[in-house]
């Protein structure tokens, strides 16, 4: 048998490989669509590209898939979880990163392919990811202090804060699930109709 720490470890490198893949290839595919002529046309290339958005979307996906066994995992793993300041944080982080890689896959799966075509498209696409990778980070960066006592963070001067933690009233936090809620529904239901963007 093994414990929860190994078994924590195997799945948050499943998860930071595969987001780390669909970060690289996403902004690769970003800056091959806004700056064309800079990168060269190897990069550029429509092979190159179509590649690089389906590996984008797999690793993306196959890391969504994860992340919730990675997080549970991670929190039978720690030690002195109850009042630990980096496990609300490191939670709050895991959402951050859920929520933004699932608005990446959101976005090319209704979008489609074709979203890279267009820079603006590709701009947000790309943004979206680079934030998504840096959440995914920070929650790796806690991980490692909650599990190891160390992180990869420690050597930088600056980084978001993380050792202590603010606790929202629980009627604040319905009201903020209730506004989420709500904001989502009027944006898959009421907003406008996205529609795919086929390739040339």
């Amino acid at each position: 048998m093994f414990g929860a720490a190994t078994f924590h470890a195997a799945m948050a490198e499943i998860v930071v490989g595969s987001m780390v893949l669909a970060s690289l290839c996403a902004l690769g595919c970003a800056a091959g669509s806004i700056f064309p002529n800079l990168l060269g046309a190897r990069l550029a290339s429509e092979r190159m590209m179509l590649t690089m958005d389906k590996a984008s979307i797999a690793g993306a996906c196959l890391g969504l898939a994860f992340i919730p066994i990675a997080a549970l995992s991670g929190s039978f793993a720690a030690d002195n979880t109850v009042t630990n300041g980096l496990l609300y944080n490191k939670f709050v982080y895991t959402g951050l990163a859920t929520g933004f890689w699932a608005a990446f896959v959101i976005g090319r799966i209704r979008l489609g392919p074709g979203l890279w075509e267009h820079r603006s498209l590709s701009a947000l696409q790309g943004v979206t990811a680079a934030m998504a990778i840096l959440m995914t980070t920070m929650v790796s960066s806690i991980g490692g202090k909650l599990v190891r006592g160390e992180s990869l963070f420690d050597i930088m001067p600056i980084w978001l804060p993380s050792d202590s933690a603010t606790v929202l009233n629980p009627i604040v936090s319905i009201v903020l699930m209730l506004i989420g809620t709500g904001s989502l529904f009027a944006v898959l239901k009421l907003g406008p109709k996205a529609e795919r963007i086929e390739t040339d």
